[in-house]
């Protein structure tokens, strides 16, 4: 029998995962990883491996989304199958990234690969690779400017 309740919690919680960093919410983020879980994440110009979240995940997501550093991650098609307390699933991801220490934007499409845990009752993410099938390097325009940044503005942001 199909699982369809944990599936449904596993999608809400790659939607927690990718708002998430996008608004750089760190104490969401812990929540949506288990305390060892591992992150690897290719491209042609990139091969990032993280491992654990207070001894290295949360320091890359802080230092990576930043008021210079931000974008917008959106996973599509989830394909996830349960069986009990775990869980995979595969996701479509499309992103657009700005970083303006660099004056470059990236955009691009990749498959993330995830393993999912239950635990107490509470569903997270253990491991998460992906690997670019699309990658898109460029310079900034001269002429861009950016009225509004994600970084913390996440749920509950307003005053």
């Amino acid at each position: 029998m199909i699982d369809l309740e944990s599936i449904e919690l596993i999608k809400q919680l790659k939607a927690r995962y990718f708002r998430s960093i996008d608004t750089c919410d760190l104490k969401t983020l812990e929540q949506v990883f288990t305390p060892d879980a591992w992150i690897h994440y290719r491209s042609p110009t990139y091969d990032i491996r993280h491992e654990g979240w207070q001894a290295e995940l949360e320091e890359f997501f802080r230092l990576g989304f930043t008021e210079t550093k931000f974008g917008m991650h959106h996973g599509h098609l989830p394909e996830i199958t349960v069986n009990g307390d775990t869980a995979t699933g595969l996701w479509y991801l499309q992103d657009i990234f700005y970083n303006l220490e660099v004056q470059k934007i990236c955009e691009g499409t990749a498959l993330y690969e995830d393993e999912y845990v239950r635990q107490d009752g509470v569903w997270r993410i253990r491991s998460s690779y992906y690997e670019r099938l699309l990658e898109v390097v460029r310079p900034m325009p001269e002429k861009i400017w950016f009225t509004s940044k994600p970084i913390g503005k996440g749920p509950g942001h307003r005053k």
